[in-house]
């Protein structure tokens, strides 16, 4: 069965890590193209139609025609979802310059209570879940890919302001948030690479997509992920 991969931006490291694998590595034919960047989530993109889930995001509808061929998602087709986790959203608000989570117990700011944190984070998630159980609701099983660790030189730390210890923090609990939800309805999340983190948890330099890109992975940080993603599958396929 063919593996198809969609997803926002971050899906460009893990195309450049697919195509590495079956050129350079004999891996098997995948599809992996970005439908659009992460702001396309913030509104609703998705919905049922004659039971089948159609993106109603001009860019993304356009894109899953273009590049894999679907008008929608079908049950028969094995998807892997590159969305839902990048909190960027979240920690990049300058709000974070006087507030922290309440766990972390820092003088001086506003606390935030777990149970505000859960809903600031439900409330950013909004999109992606409806898109989430509208492919459940039709059949379809995917599996989550997440995005790469959060970047020291990404702009709410670098242009924001707000401190590289509550941006980990919030990337941290948000992805433990987020991969309970998606458990809780069967849905399996691979996760970034323990080896393309530094000691604090932030994405190694050697796997950032450099230059002016202060948000992405780069392609060796790509091909690591879709061994994750393959080690997944075959996996998934053993136990079927």
């Amino acid at each position: 069965m063919t593996l198809y991969i969609c997803g926002n931006s971050h899906t460009r490291a893990l195309r450049a890590g697919a195509i590495h694998l079956q050129e350079e590595e004999g891996a098997e034919p995948m599809v992996v193209f970005p439908l659009g960047t992460s702001d396309n989530e913030g509104g609703a993109f998705s919905q049922i139609r004659k039971n089948r889930v159609v993106l109603t995001n001009q860019r993304f509808s356009r894109k899953l025609k273009q590049f894999f061929g679907f008008s929608n998602f079908d049950p028969a087709q094995r998807w892997g979802i590159c969305m839902g986790t990048h909190h960027a959203a979240l920690y990049g608000d300058a709000f974070w310059l006087k507030a922290a989570p309440t766990w972390m117990n820092m003088d001086g700011k506003i606390p935030v209570s777990e149970a505000l944190f859960q809903q600031m984070h439900s409330q950013s998630q909004v999109h992606f879940r409806a898109f989430i159980e509208q492919l459940l609701e039709t059949g379809v099983r995917p599996f989550v890919i997440s995005a790469p660790w959060p970047l020291r030189i990404h702009p709410a730390i670098a242009d924001v302001g707000v401190p590289p210890e509550i941006v980990k923090a919030i990337d941290t609990r948000a992805r433990v948030l987020g991969t309970q939800w998606l458990m809780d309805r069967g849905i399996s999340v691979v996760t970034p690479p323990l080896e393309t983190a530094d000691e604090e948890g932030f994405l190694r330099p050697e796997f950032m997509k450099g230059g002016k890109d202060r948000y992405h992975g780069n392609h060796a940080y790509g091909r690591l992920m879709m061994l994750k993603v393959l080690q997944h599958e075959e996996r998934t396929s053993q136990s079927a």
